[in-house]
């Protein structure tokens, strides 16, 4: 029996991915996900403050049955990387034998991380916006660029609003987009960036009402992706229909996570669940008319299925990669 472990590196991750190959795998994990062919449980967040050490890390599960792909992601925030000039989130992927268990690869996640982040919005965008003339985006970190690029392969876009705290950050984030087909506009305030677009996205770190109910147009789409509160409470009491990409881990984290523990946010408050859309067990938008509140958690079988795309590329291509015998 084969032992080979392969060590995958960010650079050949890079070679072996482009974004539309991670859109096409978020899509179809989340459709399995919701056709019952996924095993995750939720995921453990381990923080190590509590005993002194300056940093979080998630371990995050999953089995994706119809490619045969067991693994788990870590994923982590760590205080003193920015003085080592690394970046404060890092994330690896460890794939393992489905059957024995013996490792298979130790792929860097960083790249898949940050893509299949990207992906989460533009396929929730696709199903759920009901026009994509207008994007606002608040927050132009690395997340804010990955979430654009990835909704300018699958959406019609005409208008980008770019809303940031740092007059630099929105030039540099324009500035990594040199010849896309809409135009940029700089907004003064996220209430501008906001009023009359038709799909708002938060990005940030921030906690902090970033979006006011009255700034969302009929048939408006907001979707947030930040760790904590990103709208105001009644962006989510008062939209028409919420959307979430996984019912368990979205009462205990994100946006909503406040009015779950004041009990206004239940199981049953979730209207479109996005992998049971793709499943066709529920629809997606019903009105053109509705305001959608969408909240976007991440889970970790996007980024071991990702992961597994690129074990079997590299494996295809015959590339000599580092490999190790893990059994030897």
């Amino acid at each position: 029996m084969d032992h080979t472990a392969y060590i995958i590196t960010e650079e050949t991750v890079k070679r072996y991915l482009t974004p539309e190959d991670v859109i096409r795998c978020v899509e179809d994990t989340w459709r399995w996900y919701g056709e019952g062919k996924v095993v995750m449980p939720n995921k453990i967040t381990t923080d190590m403050s509590t005993v002194g050490v300056a940093g979080w890390y998630n371990s995050m599960p999953a089995y994706i049955a119809p490619m045969d792909v067991a693994g788990i992601k870590v994923v982590g925030g760590y205080d003193g990387n920015k003085a080592l000039g690394l970046p404060y989130i890092l994330a690896n992927v460890m794939i393992t034998d489905s059957r024995t268990g013996i490792l298979k690869a130790l792929v860097s996640g960083n790249l898949i991380n940050d893509l299949r982040t990207g992906a989460q919005p533009a396929i929730m965008a696709k199903l759920l916006a009901s026009k994509t003339d207008v994007v606002t985006i608040i927050g132009t970190g690395l997340q804010g660029y990955m979430s654009l690029l990835c909704m300018s392969k699958v959406l019609d876009i005409k208008e980008v609003r770019v809303c940031d705290i740092s007059e630099e950050a929105k030039d540099r984030f324009i500035a990594r987009f040199p010849d896309v087909p809409f135009k940029f506009v700089k907004c003064a305030t996220n209430e501008e960036g906001c009023r009359g677009s038709d799909v708002i996205i938060t990005v940030t770190t921030a906690n902090a009402d970033l979006v006011e109910e009255p700034w969302v147009k009929k048939g408006g789409l907001v979707m947030t992706m930040g760790s904590f509160r990103e709208t105001s409470f009644d962006v989510v009491r008062k939209a028409d229909k919420i959307a979430v990409d996984q019912v368990g881990q979205s009462l205990h984290r994100g946006n909503v996570k406040e009015l779950a523990e004041m009990g206004e946010i239940t199981a049953d408050s979730f209207d479109i669940i996005i992998p049971d859309v793709l499943a066709g067990k529920m629809p997606a938008r019903t009105n053109p008319d509705d305001r959608i509140y969408a909240q976007i958690i991440g889970t970790g079988m996007l980024d071991v299925a990702v992961a597994g795309l690129v074990l079997e590329r590299v494996i295809a291509s015959g590339e000599d990669v580092a490999k190790i015998d893990m059994m030897g």
